[in-house]
C-alpha cells in the first residue's frame, strides 16, 4: 500500500460545453474533496493537475486552483504543480489513472517528477503571486514535520474531462 485516497469530489459543470471547460465545476469538485478529507487545500504540497497544455483548459484549472487557495495565508510557490501529460501525453479517458500512477510512484519513491517541456512558462501567469510552482527538474519531496513529528505526504489529484466532468482526489502516503 503507497497511499490512501482521504477525499474524493465529483461534480459536472453547470453551465460548460464539451470544450469549454467551467471554473464553478472545478471548485465544487475541489471544495468536496478536501471537506471529506477534513483537510485545508494548504495542507497539500503537490498538486497533480489535468493541465491538458490548452490555453483555455489549463487557465481555468490555473484560476480554480488559485480562488480555491485564496484567503489560507499560502506562501509563495508552496505548492508544486505537475501533470503526466507532459512526460506522456494525453491518455483521454485514462488520464486519472495516469495521474494517480505519476503521483502514487512519487510518494515510493519521494521525489517529485519534472514537467517536462516546461522551459518557458505562460507569460499571463505571474507564478510568484500565487501559491503554486512548476517543478522542471527531479527534486527530493520532503515530508512535512508538524510540532517535530514527521508526517505523510499530501497530495491532490485533478482529472477534468469533456463535457464538464470533474474528480478531485486527496491522496495521503501510507
Amino acid at each position: 500500500i503507497l497511499a490512501t485516497i482521504a477525499g474524493t469530489g465529483l461534480s459536472n459543470d453547470r453551465h460548460g460545453n464539451l470544450l469549454a471547460p467551467a471554473q464553478e465545476g472545478q471548485l465544487r469538485a475541489m471544495q468536496a474533496a478536501y471537506r471529506m478529507a477534513g483537510w485545508s487545500p494548504v495542507d497539500v504540497d503537490l498538486i497533480e493537475c489535468h493541465a491538458t497544455g490548452t490555453p483555455v483548459g489549463d487557465a481555468v484549472e490555473f484560476s480554480s486552483l488559485v480562488e480555491l487557495w485564496s484567503g489560507l495565508g499560502a506562501r509563495p510557490g508552496q505548492c508544486v504543480i505537475g501533470s503526466v501529460k507532459s512526460n506522456i501525453g494525453h491518455c483521454e479517458a485514462a488520464a486519472g489513472v495516469a495521474g494517480l500512477t505519476k503521483l502514487l510512484l512519487q510518494m515510493r519513491h519521494g521525489a517529485i517528477a519534472p514537467s517536462l517541456h516546461a522551459d518557458t512558462l505562460n507569460p499571463h501567469i505571474d507564478f510568484a503571486a500565487t501559491p503554486f510552482a512548476v517543478n522542471r527538474e527531479l527534486r527530493v519531496w520532503e515530508r512535512p514535520v508538524v510540532d517535530g513529528a514527521v508526517q505523510p505526504r499530501l497530495a491532490g489529484l485533478s482529472s477534468f474531462g469533456a463535457g464538464g466532468a470533474n474528480a478531485h482526489l486527496i491522496v495521503e502516503e501510507y
